[in-house]
């Protein structure tokens, strides 16, 4: 009896403490395919439909991608941004402003909860199952890394709405490639289209071996970079700029 009643203090101090230093977590293990920890006193009603989104597009994301076993994927969402970064930082050394998810390692992705997380966390998820064919992946190439995962979210951004590529001021791989700091984010734009003229061209296949061989064109395409851009250019002039 004084045993039980010992363990029960400390479950108590250590609720208090949790709850003491602002990060209320909260594990749900009845999702299917994920297991969600929550901060920031975020609770079950929060993540409903992120839970939602995450399932209903889980076997069309890992069978465009051809994955046919995916392990279970933790989802880490914080309420306050702050926090967000600051674990950020510390887990990776680095802090992505602006940023509003990530990935961490193969089986993890870490959202910050805004009014578009449900998208997010598709998109996270996304670049989670490319890891799977490819465990190099991550950024390298990044203008495939993002292509791929705005296009399995369904990010759209219509060129005819950008001025730089209605002027022909197309952004190059490698200026697609520059680390999220240090970049003017045109990634974001333009991805879904660059990976639309990929699939349009050479089919889903392409992207498959492209992220299986971190995004070689000359080795899975069999043409130069600058053919590729060319015909990007011209896939996108005459199906959204005429």
């Amino acid at each position: 009896m004084r045993f039980r009643f010992l363990s029960l203090i400390f479950l108590l101090l250590y609720f208090f403490n949790s709850c003491s230093n602002g990060t209320e977590t909260n594990n749900l293990s009845d999702v299917d395919n994920f297991k969600f920890i929550l901060y920031d006193g975020l609770n079950v009603s929060n993540i409903n439909a992120i839970s939602r989104n995450l399932e209903d597009n889980y076997k069309r994301i890992t069978g465009h991608l051809e994955v046919r076993e995916m392990p279970k994927v933790t989802v880490k969402i914080w309420a306050d941004y702050n926090n967000f970064l600051n674990n950020m930082e510390n887990d990776i050394g680095i802090r992505y402003t602006g940023a509003t998810g990530y990935v961490y390692g193969p089986t993890e992705l870490r959202l910050y909860f805004n009014n578009q997380v449900s998208e997010s966390a598709v998109h996270e998820f996304a670049h989670l199952v490319s890891m799977q064919v490819n465990s190099t992946v991550a950024n390298n190439p990044r203008w495939l890394w993002e292509a791929v995962a705005l296009y399995e979210t369904g990010q759209f951004v219509n060129p005819s709405s950008l001025p730089y590529m209605v002027s022909g001021n197309f952004p190059t791989l490698n200026e697609l490639n520059t680390d999220y700091n240090s970049s003017n984010h045109s990634i974001y734009s333009v991805g879904y289209v660059l990976l639309e003229y990929l699939i349009d061209k050479w089919g889903m296949d392409s992207v498959i071996n492209l992220i299986k061989n971190n995004g070689s064109i000359a080795g899975v395409l069999g043409i130069t970079t600058q053919e590729f851009e060319y015909g990007w250019h011209e896939f996108v002039q005459v199906k959204y700029l005429k």
